[in-house]
């Protein structure tokens, strides 16, 4: 009997230790991940994990290339394995949604999208990790909406574009006068129209994947996201009752269904399926969902107070401040995924967008002026960008 206790005390000693081991390592991460940036790389260093070769190389960029005094920030921009010299290349553009240029990125990945054997060229973004800026947080280390919509905008991003196009000409990997290829996927395919609109000789081919053209859907009052009753009209007579009988919060549920449209290559039906199981009272239906991580919005809006999170939502706000202030959310019968949810995860934009501190960008797309190819890519069905925009790009 006494060896039995002091075997449960063991036990329970080492949970405890367990337990207490994995608070301290989960509030330790936590604090890394929310530590405002207090340095940035120095002109001539290079980050530890990507030292400077034929690849992988660096660039000194304007911190504001609207002001002619700037300081200067460590950029970079890395070529694909097989990169070939005096080659056609192609910029893959990527956007603030999807943070997918680091110091180690997957190139299998951009070469599935690009195919076969092209020569690209990834270019790390201001704003996402490791390329952060003290410079757009305030003194006691809260965000500057203000400075963090200049330094981390759109309109910085195509001038370092620009700015690495001249660099590779520069250091031979561009032929002189040579044209470049652009693609764009999603947010990335307005990045893609800005940068045409501003330097439309530079480029000679574009492709544009799912995207939107924030400019058309203000100029013509279309939402630049489709509502879920042009996604999914059965969905739209089932959620009512699924909020009813679940108790779900709406703005979760909206992050739920949105992500399975993402997530899903029979979105509808998947849908459609879970809202069923919530309306019939079914026993653990909403939870287990929400304990998945990418279903879960909490966890969603925890991410985002990060500083590596500030540009992501920077471009987020960019494409949608004009429909997100004029929506009106809570009513089940009209929802909009998108901005159901992005309502909350920038409830902190939103509330600073007002008066002097104007943050609501106003795209001014020029595509007339570009003489070259363009494909744009539009799907059957799009839950972010309405497919009625693509069409008109």
């Amino acid at each position: 009997m006494n060896f039995i206790k002091k075997l449960l005390k063991i036990i329970i000693i080492a949970v405890l230790l367990l337990i207490t081991t994995c608070v301290i390592f989960i509030y330790y991460e936590y604090t890394v991940l929310m530590k405002v940036p207090a340095t940035r790389l120095g002109s001539g260093m290079y980050y530890e994990r990507m030292p400077e070769d034929e690849n992988h190389r660096y660039i000194d960029l304007p911190l504001d290339h609207k002001d002619p005094g700037s300081k200067k920030f460590r950029g970079f921009y890395i070529l694909n394995p097989g990169f070939k010299m005096g080659s056609e290349v192609v910029f893959f553009l990527t956007d603030g949604q999807m943070q997918l240029v680091g110091t180690n990125p997957d190139f299998s990945f951009f070469s599935s999208v690009i195919g076969g054997t092209r020569s690209y060229v990834l270019i790390g973004v201001r704003g996402h990790s490791p390329i952060l800026f003290p410079e757009v947080y305030n003194s006691g280390g809260s965000l500057n909406y203000k400075a963090a919509m200049n330094l981390y905008g759109s309109d910085q991003q195509i001038e370092d574009i620009e700015c690495v196009r001249k660099d590779m000409q520069k250091n031979g990997y561009l032929p002189p006068g040579a044209k470049i290829m652009v693609f764009g996927a999603s947010g990335a395919g307005i990045l893609a129209q800005q940068y045409i609109s501003k330097y439309p000789d530079s480029v000679s081919r574009a492709i544009l994947a799912v995207t939107g053209a924030p400019d058309i859907s203000q100029a013509k009052g279309w939402a630049g996201s489709p509502d879920f009753k042009d996604f999914n009209p059965e969905g739209t007579k089932l959620i009512g009752g699924a909020l009813k009988k679940s108790g779900a919060d709406i703005c979760a549920l909206s992050y739920m269904l949105y992500q399975m449209a993402r997530g899903s290559s029979d979105a509808v039906n998947t849908q459609n399926d879970f809202l069923k199981k919530l309306a019939s009272g079914e026993f653990g239906a909403y939870f287990k969902v929400w304990i998945k991580p990418q279903f879960n919005q909490l966890l969603l809006n925890t991410i985002l107070k990060a500083p590596s999170a500030a540009a992501m939502k920077v471009r987020w706000y960019e494409i949608f401040a004009f429909d997100l202030k004029k929506y009106k959310s809570g009513a089940s019968e009209n929802i909009n995924l998108l901005y159901e949810y992005s309502r909350s995860a920038l409830a902190d934009f939103i509330e600073k967008d007002t008066g002097e501190n104007d943050l609501t960008k106003i795209f001014k797309i020029d595509r007339a002026g570009f003489t070259g190819e363009v494909l744009v890519m539009c799907a059957s069905r799009d839950v972010v960008f309405s497919t009625e925009i693509s069409r008109a790009i």
